[in-house]
């Protein structure tokens, strides 16, 4: 069986990781004597190879140039390498074991943070960036409690609780800037804890709006939680003022981490996630993954513009995990249409999960929804027109009744959707869930070698560890080990994806294990 830690022993790990980290073998895996300063770890969410593909071609199509991950990627200086990203129990990773691979060193079973299966608790990356003096940054388009933050800075046996893993990073993490104001909100918390207050007592700039995060430069430490769940798609935010004056983008999010963190002159270690790129490619709406990846991109310009300025800077670009592996296929005769299809995504002005919400909105009043209805909210946000028999799919599928059109393995309503555009926009997937693709690294600066080729993803916790000169290795277990405890995995994985389907990610307060 697990040994599920307590809240009290999961808050107490901040006590005990640095003692921890005194009894383990140290261990580097540095290879060069260059040493950075600062660290930049950049994960957009679920970016299958394809994405960045599209990216450059819609980046092209809209007029703004070469992507500066392209840019990157043709730099004679930049390393390149890919990640293994399994978990211990799976081929195919979800983002908490893979953040937590990054964060420990160590392969764990999926939906847990930092945790073995025999009850263990790892020491996240977070504790080593203190000890070696640096401060510790988490910036993302999910809710900062999510999975990919949390893997450098939380431990619980159970990813999804994210009221828990708000209360870890008090003090240990020094820039938090996200979703997830529900999990700080004192009126929101089951248990009234005022975190929010304690954040404030404790020095943090607590920021709810994108005018507020403007004027908080200098500050040392800050909260800012711009959503009480995920941010919204860069596709809904383009067409939404109300967003527009609210939320602030990726990129002015770690424009400000990183005027923030520098601040200590002894360095700093920043993530950056791009967390709705996976949630696009879920929902198999091309539109919304390749704003959301462009959205990427402009942090990414960010933190170049930082590297050209601290070239003691190591800046590392990659993903997490594929999902859904999108692709352009080739449309009309000798392929002649492709590019034509591929355009028709500039009309798109509203994600997938938007309209589902829409029209789930009429359900629940009405208790039915008609396939003029569908129609129309489809053709609002695509500027694509569905077919009759494929409005009517729909339809059915937003109230629970069997359909026969279209691939029976995209039977839900955003499977089914995706399959319909991509039949005008090229874009096709292999499903609606993570793919077990090796991940593309992008690496630049002191220490980039360390991402050279083919890489497992517990490589890089030492590598980071040895590099900030704090090295070390957390306690790991073998596959074999870890058979024993499949079996009661096994059963809390068939519940977890009973009670989550595809439609949850358009519900407020329901998350998608991305």
């Amino acid at each position: 069986m697990f040994s599920p830690l307590s809240r009290r022993q999961a808050l107490k790990l901040g006590a005990t990781a640095a003692v921890g980290a005194v009894s383990l073998p140290l261990v580097s895996c540095t290879r060069s004597s260059a040493k950075p300063k600062h660290i930049i770890f950049m994960v957009s969410d679920g970016m299958s190879l394809g994405v960045p593909t599209l990216a450059e071609a819609f980046s092209r199509l809209l007029g703004k140039g070469e992507t500066n991950w392209h840019a990157l990627a043709r730099r004679p200086e930049t390393v390149h390498g890919f990640f293994d990203m399994a978990s211990l129990n799976s081929i195919v990773t979800d983002s908490a074991p893979a953040s937590s691979s990054w964060g420990t060193g160590s392969r764990i079973f999926n939906r847990v943070i930092n945790v073995l299966p025999d009850g263990t608790a790892l020491q996240p990356i977070a504790h080593a960036v203190k000890a070696s003096g640096r401060s510790m940054g988490l910036v993302t388009t999910a809710t900062i409690t999510h999975a990919t933050p949390a893997g450098f800075a939380a431990v619980s046996q159970n990813r999804d609780d994210e009221a828990l893993i708000a209360t870890q990073y008090l003090n240990l993490v020094d820039v938090l800037l996200g979703g997830g104001l529900g999990f700080f909100d004192p009126e929101v918390r089951e248990d009234t804890r005022d975190l929010l207050g304690e954040y404030k007592q404790a020095g943090y700039a607590v920021l709810k709006n994108r005018s507020e995060l403007t004027a908080a430069s200098g500050q040392k430490k800050i909260l800012g939680l711009f959503d009480p769940h995920f941010l919204p798609f860069t596709v809904d935010w383009n067409n939404s003022t109300a967003l527009q004056q609210r939320v602030p983008t990726l990129a002015e999010m770690s424009t400000l981490a990183l005027q923030s963190l520098r601040q200590n002159p002894n360095g700093f270690l920043l993530q950056i996630e791009g967390a709705r790129v996976d949630h696009a490619a879920h929902a198999n709406d091309p539109a919304a993954i390749l704003w959301d990846q462009l959205a990427f991109d402009a942090a990414l310009g960010v933190a170049l513009d930082f590297v050209r300025s601290n070239p003691d800077t190591l800046l590392i670009v990659t993903s997490d995990h594929g999902n859904s592996n999108p692709g352009l296929n080739g449309m009309g005769k000798e392929y002649s249409q492709s590019n034509a299809c591929f355009a028709r995504l500039k009309d798109f002005r509203a994600s997938t999960l938007l309209m589902l919400s829409d029209l789930q909105r009429i359900v629940r009043v009405t208790k039915t929804v008609k396939p003029e209805e569908v129609l129309a909210r489809v053709k609002d946000g695509t500027g694509l027109t569905l077919a009759p028999e494929q409005a009517q799919a729909l339809a059915d599928l937003l109230t629970n009744k069997p359909v026969s059109v279209g691939n029976q393995q995209h039977a839900n309503f955003v499977g089914l959707l995706g399959e319909f555009t991509g039949n005008h926009t090229g874009i096709g997937w292999t499903g609606t869930t993570h793919t077990a693709d090796y991940t593309p690294i992008l690496a630049l600066g002191p220490g980039a070698e360390g991402y050279h080729g083919l890489r497992l993803n517990t490589d890089s916790y030492p590598h980071l560890t040895g590099l900030m000169g704090v090295p070390h290795r957390n306690p790991s277990i073998t596959p074999e080990e870890a058979a024993r405890f499949r079996k009661e995995l096994a059963s809390a994985e068939n519940e977890h994806w009973q009670r989550h389907d595809l439609a949850a990610l358009a519900r407020p307060g329901q998350h998608w294990a991305t």
